[in-house]
């Protein structure tokens, strides 16, 4: 069951962003950008990066020719859980006062009980495995809270929840080709570091866990990065850490949950922007090129809805078929 507590959405709304430029912008990217529209700029976002560099041809089917796969249980159970930690962040502010006084009082198991009593109860009950997800994640969180000051109560929460941001800048293709982007994104929670000197990004994810996550983490937080330095939300920059946290990361034979965060400089947390700028550039010469070939892997076309259509596996096909 899909349920999203939020009043109107929540943050994702319009009317509500400030830079009203950026949105004029928007409006104009699309995600089947072509070199010959002249009205029209490329969108690009972490998830169509991700899924380009996945598979061209399966970026050009899902971006391009919008077709949609069926909807999937993970995919409600990631919509269920990522607006029920943004209702719950807002809620724990009316009570996070009371939270403090029992944690105070050395009844943290009552504190913990309230924290999660604060979660909304959605009108049928979850059956994606939400509930201990959610647990855990605001178990998270209160734990945090426990090493906090009353002083730094404040700090506690994000600074950012669930959070529109746009962006625009030009790409130098291979050829040289100067071509403009709009970057849009939510992050999930942006947090002020310990010593308020930057941002710390945080991505809430709820599939499995495993050891080759964090290659794929960095290459999302630091789209994020370059997302936010080409944005003008000054306030929040300077990004110097990020992390992720898989509450159900045992799911499908994952790891266990995982809480995991480095720092940009230091060991470990260094990832190269060019990493992401190449994928990027990658993206726009196939635009430019009109070229999104096909990769024939059967691990990860496996996961792929449209393996009927795709010229890996039903011979030659040309790009733009009318019989799409």
């Amino acid at each position: 069951m899909r349920f999203n507590p939020n009043p109107e959405g929540g943050n994702n709304e319009r009317d509500g962003y400030q830079h009203k430029d950026l949105l004029k912008s928007y409006d104009k990217s699309t995600y089947a950008w072509d070199p010959d529209m002249k009205d029209k700029i490329l969108r690009v976002t972490k998830s169509s990066v991700g899924t380009f560099d996945w598979c061209p041809q399966q970026y050009y089917f899902q971006n391009i020719l919008g077709l949609r796969g069926e909807e999937q249980d993970y995919h409600i159970r990631g919509s269920n859980v990522h607006d029920a930690v943004e209702y719950w962040w807002k809620a724990m502010e009316e009570v996070v006062g009371e939270v403090y006084d029992l944690i105070e009082a050395g009844d943290k198991d009552t504190a913990l009980g309230l924290c999660i009593d604060t979660l909304p109860t959605p009108p049928e009950p979850y059956i994606y495995g939400e509930p201990e997800q959610l647990r855990l994640y605001v178990k998270w969180q209160f734990e945090r809270l426990c090493n906090c000051t009353r002083d730094e109560i404040k700090d506690w929460f994000p600074v950012g929840n669930e959070t529109e941001i746009h962006a625009t800048r030009t790409v130098t293709a291979s050829d040289g080709t100067e071509v403009p982007i709009h970057m849009k994104g939510y992050i999930d929670r942006m947090f002020a570091d310990d010593d308020r000197m930057g941002i710390i990004l945080m991505e809430l994810k709820t599939g499995k866990w495993s050891k080759y996550k964090p290659a794929q983490m960095r290459a999302e937080m630091q789209f994020y990065r370059m997302m936010l330095e080409h944005s003008p939300h000054m306030e929040y920059l300077p990004v110097i850490g990020w992390g992720w946290q898989f509450p159900g990361g045992g799911i499908n034979g994952g790891d266990g949950p995982m809480w995991d965060y480095e720092p940009i400089k230091g060991p470990g947390g260094r990832y190269a922007p060019k990493t992401v700028e190449k994928r990027i550039k990658a993206l726009v010469d196939a635009h430019l090129k009109r070229d999104f070939p096909a990769d024939k892997n059967e691990r990860k076309c496996a996961y792929c809805d449209f393996m009927e259509r795709c010229p890996a596996w039903m011979g030659d096909y040309k790009i733009g078929d009318d019989e799409l």
